[in-house]
């Protein structure tokens, strides 16, 4: 009598050890189909803030031409230093991103500007790029980038130039 009671209660724990294990895997494989799901809707929001981002970088002030519908390219590297300067507040600001400035027409060879190119007498036709932020993540999962066409105005020779402002967001 005594044997059989110690065999029922073995199986009886042996039914329950494999349910509970039955019950952590499905735990485990749930949470790993959330954390997926969340990391897909991460990137979905961080994909529509950079096109937010995108349509209101030309309208802030730091790039924002006074009289026009147009981007101030004297503003660009003032603004690089300046957020360099104060990384805390315009990572909170604008977060991990990285906002550029491509000159497309008139074609010019694809220069990054600085401040020896800016001071040269042929300056609108010395560079074509102005990287004016960039603050990355130290783990830098994935990146996404948003472009659209912008009025670039030199106020140096006082013209207008076609140029493209690309925000990428870093997840």
């Amino acid at each position: 009598m005594k044997r059989r009671g110690q065999v029922e209660m073995n199986e009886t724990l042996l039914v329950l050890f494999i349910i509970v294990i039955l019950i952590i895997v499905g735990m485990v494989v749930y949470f790993r189909f959330s954390l997926a799901k969340i990391e897909s809707i991460g990137g979905q929001l961080s994909e529509q803030e950079s096109t937010v981002l995108l349509a209101s970088a030309s309208t802030l002030a730091e790039f924002r031409c006074r009289h026009r519908d147009c981007v101030d390219t004297s503003k660009f590297l003032p603004f690089r230093t300046t957020a360099h300067t104060h990384v805390f507040f315009y990572t909170a600001l604008l977060g991990y991103k990285k906002i550029a400035f491509y000159q497309v027409y008139p074609a010019v060879d694809d220069t990054p500007c600085t401040l020896e190119l800016y001071a040269q007498d042929d300056y609108p036709d010395t560079c074509s790029s102005w990287v004016v932020y960039d603050q990355q993540p130290t783990p830098l999962k994935q990146a996404i980038t948003a472009n659209t066409f912008v009025s670039l105005y030199f106020p140096e020779t006082k013209e207008y130039r076609i140029g493209r402002l690309e925000v990428t967001s870093y997840a």
